[in-house]
């Protein structure tokens, strides 16, 4: 089945006006006013081929997210691509441009004009095809499709089908392009487990990967194709499997994963070529009317002054190119600038100041982080206006999309859109603490996965916990809410985007206690714009990874008893350790509040920590009960771990993590050594994995104040979360408020939304 087929000629002017297209925009026509409402509102090129040409070369991709420049550099931007993309279309025999998907959102722009903007461009690019990816569905089916008829080019997904077993509207399950004297066979493929990834309709159905894959290839071999490629948006393992077992599957471009390899792998046959995302890198590859590869290019666009990547130099088949050596397509540098003047007028001045750089990367999904616990501090003072506390705030690590930093110094409004760019709206559910701890631990993303390893997979604010995920040994401990012992028949108010709160099988099952209709980023926004000092936000133990509890730590205040000048903690080295950092440890309490210590040895299977005694006995003696942990980082034993792979495997981490329960009674002299003391200290706890994010240790990102996971009303007091945060929601002011009073004005409330999972 096959209803659209293109022919490669060798012009490649483009098409499209740039002024002759609609605009569906959400800002108000005045430019610096505050928004008054939300409006709802072929041919094909080939470079030089005779007829008996028997190469192709394939240029891609696309996966934007509806950017019109990089999230980590303006310098990178579509314009710039896109003259790096003409250039290899022009080199390349018969030569032939493909996109993977997730172009229209998200983004601030994708959150503004629901994808517009990118097939304006894509049609003026006068590409031959593109997967699907999940987002394209971020604000439903029927504005994908309306995108989908929009485009001059065949958007193709070969395992998503309607309810009557049909190409989903708009799209074609496979397409053929000729390039020279071969026919190219393309199809897409997009996740299992589309129906949580994005608002795809629950009706319609999604096939397994392997089995959309090979009615594809068969199909188009059946057409007579010469060479079948998959326009993919699945993770990079899925690549792998279906290398293994689809058959007369020709290569694999793009991914969901965003993932760069060194060079294209070939797999049982298939060869596998992944160059990124957004605007970082261009890629082809040249195959041979057998399929098989005869050579490959990848083109680094490196923004001003920025090194070009190690093996550039030695490698022919890599390059690097200054962006001050590549002109801007002029089409489409004014396609960007009329975009986005207006968005900028209105979201583009500061909206608050940071001390400290906030991260809001993909690490979001691996660890706490300091953006994490300033956007989930600020969903909690939601309730305030309603008169709801509310307790605890989560976000899932995939709704924080901008994968950049930002600061210290002046934060403009469009990062915190760019940050969170879907249309959620925040909602606020009660919970038991049985509901609590399901929650947290269905939130977890265990080991074995090769890709991205064990991940919470949320921020959280207000509640803290120990978390594992090895494979069947998955778990949540020590939680705590606003600093105690969660009780788990006691009921909390949890806030949360009304996407997550859908897909999860605890929250959605919990009562509705306020629908809030406040927009995430608008409403994060809004509190940030409101504040009257910088912000310097910190990583607070709210979560911290365990791989492997090693039972009571030995207590040993030295000779001098209580006034001696260290206490020494000895633990077990964990039987999955190869090597002891010894430089991390610290020792937590249930506040969240922590100390590090001042040296450690290993020796006969024991390390020994030491601690300035003082210090200890501050932490301790200030709060009753502090149910104390000590945590330190080690080196995995590869053997040990038998997951058939490398661990760890998460961007956050190069390390595992020790635990071993502290009793303050022994520490105090109140106790027995060694013995856990009656507040609990067995294998739970709060915190953050501070020491996570790059491998080194921050583990003074609690030292100071009290931890922000103490608050149970959102107040003042938390000088380390959030210096001077206070209420806000009755605030409608600047640009936050103004784009917030547009978009609820406009009864968009609807669940478009998104995920979005595992991707970035």
């Amino acid at each position: 089945m096959c209803e659209h087929s293109r022919t490669r000629t060798n012009s490649r002017d483009g098409r499209g006006d740039a002024d002759g297209q609609s605009r569906r925009r959400f800002l108000g026509a005045t430019a610096g006013a505050a928004m008054a409402g939300l409006v709802s509102s072929g041919a094909s090129t080939t470079v030089g081929a005779d007829e008996g040409d028997e190469t192709v070369t394939i240029v891609h991709d696309t996966h934007f997210h509806g950017r019109f420049r990089d999230a980590e550099s303006d310098e990178l931007n579509i314009a710039r691509y896109y003259t790096v993309v003409q250039e290899a279309l022009e080199e390349g025999d018969n030569a032939l441009f493909l996109g993977n998907g997730d172009d229209l959102a998200p983004s601030l722009l994708g959150l503004e004009y629901q994808g517009e903007h990118v097939i304006e461009a894509l049609n003026y690019m006068d590409i031959d095809a593109v997967g699907v990816g999940n987002h394209e569905y971020d604000f439903g089916a029927d504005v994908a499709t309306d995108r989908f008829e929009e485009s001059e080019f065949p958007w193709v997904v070969a395992n998503l089908l309607d309810d009557e077993g049909e190409p989903v509207p708009g799209t074609e399950r496979w397409t053929t392009v000729e390039a020279g004297g071969l026919t190219v066979g393309v199809f897409g493929l997009v996740s299992e487990t589309f129906h949580s990834l994005t608002d795809y309709p629950e009706e319609w159905q999604v096939l397994g990967y392997v089995e959309g894959s090979q009615e594809a290839v068969d199909a188009l071999r059946d057409e007579g194709c010469d060479i079948v490629v998959l326009a993919s948006h699945v993770s990079t393992g899925v690549h792998y499997m279906l290398a293994a077992e689809v058959d007369g599957l020709d290569a694999i471009v793009g991914s969901h994963s965003g993932v760069v390899l060194e060079e294209p792998a070939v797999e049982d046959g298939t060869i596998i070529s992944e160059f990124g995302d957004e605007f970082d890198h261009v890629g082809s590859i040249t195959l041979d009317a057998e399929g098989d590869l005869l050579e490959w290019q990848r083109t680094t666009l490196l923004p001003e002054g920025a090194d070009p990547p190690s093996g550039v130099e030695e490698s022919e088949q890599l390059s690097a190119r200054s962006v001050a050596d590549i002109a801007e397509d002029r089409t489409l540098a004014e396609l960007t600038t009329e975009w986005t003047a207006q968005l900028e007028a209105e979201l583009g001045q500061t909206a608050f100041e940071s001390e400290v750089e906030l991260n809001a990367t993909t690490d979001n999904y691996a660890i706490e982080t300091n953006w994490g616990n300033l956007m989930t501090d600020a969903m909690r003072t939601v309730g305030e206006t309603d008169d709801i506390d509310v307790d605890i705030a989560a976000q899932n690590g995939g709704g924080i999309r901008s994968g950049s930093t930002y600061g210290p110094g002046e934060i403009p409004g469009t990062a915190v859109m760019n940050i969170l760019p879907f249309p959620n709206t925040i909602q606020v559910v009660e919970v038991t603490g049985q509901e609590v701890v399901d929650y947290l631990e269905e939130a977890i993303r265990p080991h074995p996965d090769e890709d991205f390893g064990a991940q919470p997979a949320i921020q959280v604010s207000g509640v803290s916990y120990e978390w594992s995920g090895h494979e069947d040994d998955v778990w949540v401990d020590n939680v705590f809410v606003g600093g105690e012992p969660i009780e788990l028949d006691e009921t909390y108010a949890l806030a949360h985007n009304d996407y997550s709160i859908g897909n999860s099988s605890t929250l959605s099952e919990a009562d509705l206690l306020l629908e809030t209709g406040q927009f995430q980023g608008p409403y994060v926004l809004e509190q940030l714009e409101a504040k009257t000092e910088p912000v310097a936000p910190e990583r607070e133990n709210r979560m911290i990874r365990v791989d492997e509890a090693v039972g009571s730590a030995a207590v040993d205040d030295g000779d001098d008893g209580d006034d001696g000048e260290e206490i020494t903690l000895t633990a077990d080295v964990p039987d999955g350790a190869e090597e002891i950092e010894l430089d991390s440890f610290r020792l937590v309490i249930r506040t969240g509040d922590d100390v590090e210590a001042d040296s450690a040895t290993v020796a006969d299977d024991v390390v020994d920590v030491t601690f300035d005694a003082d210090a200890v006995i501050d932490l301790l003696e200030g709060v009753d009960e502090p149910v104390a942990r000590l945590f330190g980082r080690y080196t995995p034993d590869q053997e040990y771990w038998d997951y058939g792979f490398d661990v760890p495997t998460s961007d956050g981490y190069d390390h595992f993590k020790l635990k071993a329960d502290v009793s303050a009674s022994a520490v105090l002299g109140d106790g027995p050594d060694g013995d856990t003391d009656g507040g609990g200290d067995d294998s739970d706890g709060d915190g953050s994995d501070q020491d996570d994010s790059d491998g080194e240790n921050d583990g003074d990102a609690a030292d100071e104040g009290d931890d922000g996971t103490n608050r149970e009303d959102g107040d003042d007091s938390d000088e380390d979360s959030v210096p001077g945060f206070g209420p806000a929601a009755a605030i409608v002011g600047g640009a936050g408020g103004a784009y917030l009073a547009a978009r609820n004005r406009s009864g968009g409330d609807g669940r478009v939304d998104s995920e979005r999972g595992d991707d970035e």
